[in-house]
């Protein structure tokens, strides 16, 4: 399978539950495509006024295909996440999300044609950012990143995307 066929197989898999872009362009990077998905979730008694509670979930997901995967792709993801994703996409402009935010998943996924080098893998699989807002009590937003390395046949993660890489194996996507 190569990396375009892979990219589409998952953008279809993804087109039942995510609004999905392509291709997305940050500050003049291009990504392959963009998914974003949310979900509410309330508890309310008798009628809806009488509301306990609500959870506010989402998701934005960044495909970028590359024939070799290097350290300068994750600063440039980095960056994105740091000067537009969290502070745009994340909390809108504001100084944390609106009320009833739980979490987001900040998700890059990277497929990469000709292999990951050693030292590479080893900085996408240490890469953690995590962010809380007022304490948590206005939820928290993560990073995970995923990368199919398709030379090897590999898929590998940072520890946030564990469940990911976990479901993608299983599957048998490579």
């Amino acid at each position: 399978m190569t990396g375009t066929e892979l990219l589409e197989q998952l953008l279809d898999s993804y087109q039942s539950s995510y609004d999905i872009a392509k291709p997305f362009d940050i500050n003049g990077d291009v990504y392959d495509a963009y998914a974003s998905f949310n979900v509410t979730s309330a508890k309310y008694v008798l009628i809806k006024k009488a509301e306990l509670w609500r959870a506010n979930c989402f998701e934005h997901t960044f495909f970028r295909y590359l024939d070799n995967l290097s350290s300068k792709d994750l600063e440039t993801f980095h960056r994105h996440v740091v000067e537009y994703i969290e502070p745009e996409l994340v909390r809108g402009g504001k100084s944390c999300p609106d009320k009833d935010h739980m979490y987001t998943f900040m998700t890059g996924i990277f497929i990469c044609e000709n292999g990951v080098p050693e030292d590479v893998k080893k900085q996408f699989k240490k890469y953690h950012f995590v962010k809380n807002y007022r304490f948590s009590i206005r939820g928290y937003s993560e990073v995970r990143l995923l990368v199919f390395d398709l030379k090897n046949r590999k898929i590998f993660g940072n520890a946030a995307a564990k469940d990911l890489v976990k479901g993608y194996t299983k599957a048998g996507i490579i």
